[in-house]
């Protein structure tokens, strides 16, 4: 399957497609904290803000979108998402809903400034059906792409610490353990125990 896979920059019209990809894959961080409308918010919130799509790759097969990576260069802009978030909050929840999700997802925000040194991959997410066909390597082999573009000679992520599988999985191809991380308000709201900064060097 690997060699039919195709890699493409995310549009407009893959924002719906995206957003379930991110509950899909995700689901113990946006469902705590969105509830049932967790993809409904999310896909407003990609349509009204656009930049997570400006930093997305999709992984078709076939013309179907099986996967995803969100990087962050040292030569990305840092938008204020926070607002948009705001927005499609308002149009599915009341605003007292809409505050306290806002504020949960605050606690989880693990965003954190990019390394001159390094790409951030802010996010990476396979559809159940096509894990173990290759899209993650070809995905991480992009963000190697990239990394050589930006002149970066490190790849870095982070992964909940109970992630057994994704951390295999990075293992795998090339990542090796940094630090351990807490979060108390991930413990909170999820129940993981923190993250793990993983690092390739390239």
């Amino acid at each position: 399957m690997i060699d039919q896979v195709r890699l493409r920059s995310a549009t407009r019209a893959d924002t719906a497609t995206i957003a379930h990809l991110w509950v899909d894959t995700f689901p113990d961080k946006f469902g705590p904290i969105l509830g049932d409308k967790a993809e409904p918010i999310l896909y407003d919130w990609l349509r009204l803000s656009e930049s997570y799509l400006s930093t997305t790759t999709v992984a078709e097969v076939s013309g179907v979108v099986g996967g995803f990576i969100a990087l962050k260069s040292p030569s990305s802009e840092t938008p204020n998402n926070g607002r948009w978030f705001w927005h499609a909050l308002q149009l599915h929840q009341s605003v007292g809903q809409a505050a306290w999700s806002f504020f949960k997802m605050s606690l989880l925000d693990s965003r954190r400034p990019v390394q001159n040194d390094e790409v951030y991959i802010e996010m990476l997410g396979v559809t159940p059906s096509w894990r173990g066909c290759g899209l993650a390597s070809r995905l991480i082999r992009h963000a190697e792409d990239v990394a050589q573009r930006e002149t970066v000679k490190k790849l870095s992520l982070n992964v909940v610490c109970d992630n057994a599988t994704a951390i295999e999985v990075y293992h795998k191809l090339g990542f090796e353990m940094k630090r351990r991380m807490q979060s108390p308000g991930l413990t909170l709201l999820t129940g993981h125990q923190g993250y793990y900064e993983m690092v390739k060097y390239l």
